[in-house]
């Protein structure tokens, strides 16, 4: 492998490989045809369990991708006059080794910060760049996970010990909260369509009337940031109607008797008020759901992004346990992890490690993820606190468009005395590097993919290399050869990716070799309802903890508790603004210079109700200015006509209408640190 640094990269064998998709976390299984070193032909694989041969446009477009006119294919040095200039991977490796070890010297290893996002990387890679950070001595490690999934997966793990994973097949009522797989993830579709046809109920909690929400027999459509209320109102109906499973409450929960007396204060009818649902609304909710066992609630990345979001996930998991919903067939599922060696060196002795930014105000969220809070970054960069951040490697991931308060974000990155930036393109974010690097795409990796909590099967695999790609270098291979540089060279001893990976599956007695041989994935455990029941909840008590003592021991609240958001200086702006709902064509913010996935959403657009639109005095395709406490915006105008009138919707991921210009990080989730990107105050001005 470290050949690619060196020569010129091996012609990759001829054939059609049966793989998964690496774009998403969907693993779509697909089939790749390679003919003189060139992937030529991907569709999806019929034959697979579980997609079925389905593919999205991304996954058709794989080929559009690797060769793509802008896709980066040599490391660039930025000049002194601010031009880019080719150079080698040894140079560019030296000179990232020369500055980090510069920046360390100086101020000390904690001044270095590694950033991977979800562009083009999987588990491994993230874990490859851990490593780095552990052998370098820098505690500032992050990912995508500072404002996605990692919240709910904190709730879900303090309230019962584990993030469950819906089994829509089999449920008799599906919850679909914050949550879209129409565009997220297509292939759950099928079980979805399969339970309903069958007779199932569907619930939909969504300010936006999505198709899903069309097919749903109820549709809550809440004021977005209020998930937290209407979830505990939800529980005072099922609670003072007796809907909840009594012998599961008595015997697998703590805290139970504190839930009735706190719950009874979220009646529908004051709860109405706040999250402008319906009373009747959300009594018809409670009931369809806690009388339809089994049933499942799914939560998007909509809960999460509000500073209430956290406490919000906690209470939805609550209702999921007082109606003995957890770990039963069709209801949530306690779908067990592969168990691999780790990767991220976490008992390494390198002397006293500094905190990780953030890690003094969010200690719970350092305490499950071991990892820095990369949104409040901006302060350590720019203003010294809790120490000065003067260094970056920020890998798969485009903070300029992505990250909340995008204009403080640029700024701070500029300022930075090194950024190094490792992506498929020159992104908004590469743009302000010192240096940046070629990375390669997935079908020139070799990953393990898993979809134990995408689609609840304890199934492993490998997504094989099938091509070398000439210039770039594979995530293994780039931090093994920069650790070497280093002199860490004794922390990353595999001599090939293969070798890493297959160290990582020593625990399962398996190789690389072995999983090449099951493209559709290997079963490494067998499911097996209310495993609590053998040995308990993985948590202190053993049981459910509806009133946390983790929590309280934290300085948190115990039981969930909605609060209203920090409103000062926004009594100005009317309108509520919600950011980054999923199209079938992005992520985030790739895939824009791809024509064929372009031409399906052309442009940024702010969604505005017909009725708000009249009142502004607005037409369709007009462009107006969105302004927030925290920037503005111009953007053409889409008029709707099922929205709630008081919430407007923009994008995320365009860099010409940012739509994280709008959103904040002053206020933030006091347990995980996460951005109200979905629920922000907002108004909008006619361009005179």
């Amino acid at each position: 492998m470290p050949g690619q640094t060196l020569s010129s990269p091996q012609k990759a064998q001829e054939g059609v490989y049966r793989t998964v998709c690496g774009l998403c976390n969907g693993n779509c299984g697909i089939s790749v045809a390679v003919e003189n070193g060139r992937v030529v032909h991907v569709e999806g694989r019929k034959n697979h369990p579980v997609t079925r041969g389905y593919i999205c446009p991304k996954g058709r477009a794989v080929k559009e991708l690797l060769e793509a006119p802008d896709r980066l294919r040599r490391p660039l040095k930025k000049t002194a006059g601010g031009r880019w200039q080719e150079i080698s991977w040894e140079e560019a490796l030296h000179l990232i080794a020369q500055k980090l070890n510069d920046i360390k010297a100086g101020y000390g290893a904690e001044a270095v910060a590694v950033h991977v996002g979800q562009a083009g990387v999987r588990k491994e890679s993230t874990l490859y760049a851990k490593r780095f950070c552990r052998a370098f001595g820098t505690p500032n490690f992050s990912t995508a996970g500072s404002h996605c999934h990692i919240s709910k997966m904190m709730a879900n793990m303090v309230t019962c010990g584990v993030l469950p994973v819906s089994d829509y097949r089999n449920s008799n009522c599906i919850v679909l909260w914050g949550y879209n797989p129409a565009a997220s993830c297509p292939p759950l579709l099928d079980p979805i369509n399969e339970a309903l046809r069958r007779g199932a109920g569907l619930i939909v909690v969504d300010p936006r009337v999505t198709p899903l929400a069309k097919r749903a027999g109820c549709h809550l459509q809440l004021r977005p940031g209020t998930d937290c209320a209407l979830a505990l109102s939800m529980l005072h109906v099922i609670i003072e109607e007796g809907l909840y499973d009594r012998d599961f409450v008595g015997r697998w929960t703590a805290g139970f008797d504190r839930l009735a007396k706190h719950a009874a204060g979220y009646p529908p009818e004051k709860v109405a008020q706040v999250t402008w649902v319906p009373a009747e609304k959300i009594k018809e909710a409670a009931r369809l759901y806690a009388k339809s066992s089994p049933a499942c609630i799914s939560t998007g990345i909509a809960v999460e992004l509000n500073t209430n979001g956290f406490q919000a996930a906690r209470a939805i998991a609550i209702l999921q346990a007082v109606t003995g919903n957890l770990d039963v067939r069709g209801g949530a599922l306690f779908v067990p992890e592969a168990k691999l060696a780790s990767l991220k060196l976490d008992d390494i002795d390198r002397g006293s490690f500094k905190p990780a930014v953030g890690q003094d105000e969010f200690p719970l969220f350092y305490k499950y993820t071991r990892q820095a809070q990369a949104n409040i970054y901006t302060e350590a960069i720019l203003e010294g606190k809790p120490y000065p951040l003067k260094g970056m490697v920020i890998a798969g991931s485009n903070p300029v468009l992505t990250w909340p308060n995008a204009g403080r974000v640029k700024s701070a990155l500029a300022s930075l005395e090194f950024l190094a930036v490792v992506d498929h393109f020159m992104t908004e974010t590469a743009a302000l590097a010192d240096v940046v690097l070629p990375a390669a795409a997935f079908p020139g990796r070799n990953e393990l993919w898993s979809i134990a909590h995408v689609y609840g099967l304890p199934v492993i695999g490998l997504a094989p290399a099938v091509l070398e790609e000439e210039g770039v270098m594979t995530d293994w291979v780039f931090w093994k050869e920069l650790a070497g540089r280093m002199g860490y060279d004794e922390y990353f001893p595999f001599k090939s990716e293969e070798d890493a990976i297959n160290f990582r599956l020593e625990p399962l007695e398996m190789t690389v070799e072995d999983l090449k041989q099951e493209p559709s994935g290997h079963a490494y455990a067998k499911w097996k309802e209310k495993k609590y029941e053998r040995r308990g909840f993985k948590t202190p008590s053993g049981k459910v903890e509806i009133y946390s003592e983790e929590l309280e021991k934290y300085g948190y609240d115990p039981l969930p508790v909605y609060r209203e958001a920090d409103a000062q200086g926004s009594s100005g702006y009317p309108l509520v603004l919600t950011t980054g709902a999923r199209t079938i064509g992005y992520i985030h913010s790739r895939f824009r210079n791809l024509p064929s996935l372009r031409r399906l959403s052309p442009e940024p657009l702010v969604e505005v109700h017909k009725d708000k639109a009249r009142e502004l005095g607005v037409e369709e395709g007009e462009t107006v200015v969105v302004e927030t406490l925290n920037g503005s915006v111009e953007v053409r105008v889409k008029i709707v006509d099922q929205a709630d009138p008081r919430v407007i919707f923009i994008p995320h991921g365009w860099s010409g209408a940012n739509a994280n210009i709008l959103t904040g990080n002053d206020v933030l989730d006091p347990v995980t640190g996460f951005p109200a990107c979905r629920s922000v105050p907002a108004r909008i001005v006619k361009i005179k």
